[in-house]
């Protein structure tokens, strides 16, 4: 029988109702046979995510203010059980995580707790993340040995529940992955599976096209390749953790993105693109730095553009772009991540680095038309819009990876830019 692993977020499973409604989804196609979850999210607006709450527990000074906190963790989860009707007593649990637990550990609670439950409620299985999936020393995942281990499990266990966002180390300990990791733990449910679909259970129908917040009923893209995804999520249009791809395009495994409360709407395909020359999205946001840095030559050899990435590499963990000319290269990072060492940053290239100017231009945004064949397309409409709009690009990427056209400007013109090549787009993808 053809086998589907499926995943639900958070919002997916926030309360006792929203698990009724993703168990009838589980039970309404038996190939859906390996289920993985993640914490249960927030139930209304002013609510807290038990992820969050768990963090909070983490840095709590002292016993009594920790368990104080985790009283919202143990209210939430005897309501479920309570209001499901389940034979479940997590009370030794609850003992020793307010005693004992810190850590990865204490962070993972949330994922184990909700798995436990809902495999309860289906009927299923329940196995430990730990049991079945495995970082390296280094932190990175141990691919070949969790492919192993969880293969020999879920065929040894027709249907199961299995906690995301967490795995064991070689030390023996829980480590988490990245916020949003739950995902990754889905595709490698899909993996061990040799799944046909790996089905993404969210509170979004598919993958938009852009930020709903700008433009409110923004059209799902009906298909985006694996390369789109990863483009996308890396530029901050969060649906599916980039991650989460990487152990599906061998297998070319698809993936669809579902609404839990509309599961037979709209939805996104993820695979192999089928549909090139259209795009795949538009992403945007504010709050970048453009470092330019000045001097005879600096851009012109190797070595002094490695000079350069070096003395970034002490003040900050990521770098956007680093466009460049004979006699100086920029360096695009976010504000936030440069903000409380700026100062010494400038005084550093001025001093090691002999740079004649440093000129930092703060307020700038990053969009992207993400698509195959996007770039060479969209390129004359994007600048068209910015000359409209009286924008200046200071910056303009087509990209080593060719999968869109990315421009810098202003930060204040991001929000209309983004609409007017919403009409370009909408009209392409759907006419």
């Amino acid at each position: 029988m053809e086998k589907r692993a499926v995943k639900f977020g958070g919002t997916s499973l926030c309360d006792a109702a929203q698990m009724q409604k993703a168990a009838e989804i589980v039970r309404a196609d038996p190939r859906r046979c390996a289920v993985v979850v993640s914490a249960p999210g927030k139930r209304m607006r002013d609510d807290e995510k038990i992820t969050d709450v768990l963090l909070r527990m983490e840095k709590a000074r002292t016993f009594a203010e920790r368990n104080a906190i985790f009283k919202t963790v143990e209210a939430r989860f005897d309501a479920m059980i309570k209001e499901l009707s389940l034979p479940l007593d997590f009370s030794e649990e609850y003992r020793y995580i307010r005693e004992e637990a810190f850590g990865d550990f204490l962070i993972s609670r949330g994922e184990y707790f909700c798995a436990v439950i809902f495999a309860a409620l289906l009927g299923f299985a329940f196995i430990d993340a730990g049991e079945v999936i495995f970082f390296k020393e280094n932190g990175a995942t141990d691919t070949e040995k969790t492919r192993k281990i969880f293969s020999e499990r879920l065929e040894k266990t027709p249907y199961a529940v299995i906690p995301g966002f967490y795995g064991r180390t070689e030390a023996g300990g829980i480590r988490l992955f990245p916020r949003g990791g739950s995902d990754i733990t889905g595709a490698l449910a899909a993996d061990a599976l040799h799944a046909s679909l790996y089905e993404n259970f969210t509170d979004v129908s598919g993958f938009l096209l852009t930020d709903p917040h700008i433009i409110p009923h923004a059209a799902t893209v009906p298909c985006l390749s694996y390369g789109e995804l990863r483009k996308l999520s890396s530029m901050g249009a969060f649906v599916l953790h980039a991650d989460a791809i990487l152990p599906l395009c061998d297998k070319k495994i698809p993936v669809v993105i579902r609404n839990t409360n509309e599961p037979e709407g709209a939805c996104t395909v993820i695979g192999e693109r089928v549909s090139p020359h259209t795009v795949g999205g538009i992403v945007g946001g504010g709050g970048y730095t453009l470092f330019s840095v000045f001097r005879t030559g600096i851009g012109e050899r190797i070595e002094e553009l490695r000079a350069v990435l070096a003395l970034f590499e002490r003040y900050t963990k990521m770098i956007y772009s680093v466009p460049h000319a004979v006699d100086a290269v920029g360096i695009l990072v976010k504000s936030e991540d440069i903000r409380k060492s700026k100062d010494m940053l400038i005084r550093a290239l001025t001093d090691e680095l002999a740079a004649e100017k440093v000129v930092a231009r703060e307020n700038i945004a990053l969009l992207s038309v993400v698509g195959e064949g996007s770039a060479e397309k969209y390129s004359s409409l994007i600048l068209h819009a910015m000359q409209e709009r009286g924008a200046v690009p200071i910056l303009l990427d087509s990209g080593a990876d060719t999968l869109g056209m990315t421009v810098g400007f202003d930060e204040k013109y991001l929000e209309m830019l983004i609409s007017d090549l919403y009409l370009y787009a909408e009209k392409d993808i759907f006419r």
